[in-house]
């Protein structure tokens, strides 16, 4: 054995090499995965922080606020329906959020926190995120933000996209595990909650828009992207309300 590690002294040098430089970016990975996932929940724990608070309401002569800390649910029956409306939204290419962007994000959390409408939750893949308003790629930081303008809670198509960030359980990333007939639960900060049932889940190219139509029938599309690395592909989720 002496002999044959002697004979082949470089081959054997050049394969403690890999080993050791394997390691080290297997290591690396593994730190950064972990940067990733606190900055990340940390940013989230903010956003649903505020969620939980009640918004603030202008009062006027004409209306008055009443506040209450019942919980109110919305079914498929109560929400009014809403005439369809054709819409083209073209989607950005994804690309993963880096730790210093999403450092930089919980930095200046207190620039979007006006934008919080609520939450989204869907126990089946274990996520709960705050909702934003806008769907610019920085809010995406944050959780799961509005695509289409004046959307309104449990009527037409509510739909919401949030990054994909290449680990499980982070944001959208595991919005491809969602089955059919899962339950998703929206709350405004209003008091209100409003239960959604999973009726489709596919992946189209970007250049799809279609399930941003609006419908007449209370609808939720989420989006993100199939993959956490520059793509054109997305991953939808279809559900309705019930």
């Amino acid at each position: 054995m002496k002999k044959w590690i002697e004979k082949n002294k470089y081959f054997v040098g050049a394969i403690g090499v890999i080993l050791i430089a394997l390691f080290s970016f297997l290591l690396f990975e593994n730190q950064q995965k972990e940067e990733v996932k606190e900055a990340i929940n940390t940013v989230v724990s903010s956003g649903l922080e505020e969620a939980e608070k009640p918004k603030k309401h202008v009062e006027t002569k004409s209306s008055e606020t009443v506040q209450s800390n019942q919980v109110d649910v919305i079914t498929g029956t109560e929400a009014q329906e809403e005439t369809p409306i054709s819409t083209v939204i073209s989607l950005t290419e994804g690309e993963r959020p880096s730790v210093k962007t999403i450092q930089n994000a919980q930095e200046n959390f207190n620039e979007v926190s006006d934008s919080v409408l609520g939450s989204i939750e869907i126990d089946s893949i274990q996520l709960k995120l705050p909702i934003l308003m806008g769907d610019s790629f920085d809010n995406m930081l944050y959780g799961a933000c509005t695509v289409l303008s004046k959307q309104t809670m449990g009527k037409g198509n509510y739909a919401l996209a949030s990054h994909n960030a290449g680990y499980e359980g982070l944001l959208f990333t595991s919005l491809n595990k969602v089955s059919v007939g899962d339950l998703v639960k929206l709350n405004d900060r209003e008091g209100h909650s409003f239960i959604y049932k999973v009726k489709e889940q596919k992946h189209v190219d970007m250049t799809d828009t279609t399930m941003l139509n609006l419908t007449r029938k209370p609808t939720l599309t989420l989006i993100t992207c199939d993959q956490a690395t520059k793509t054109t592909g997305r991953i939808i989720v279809i559900a309705e309300l019930v």
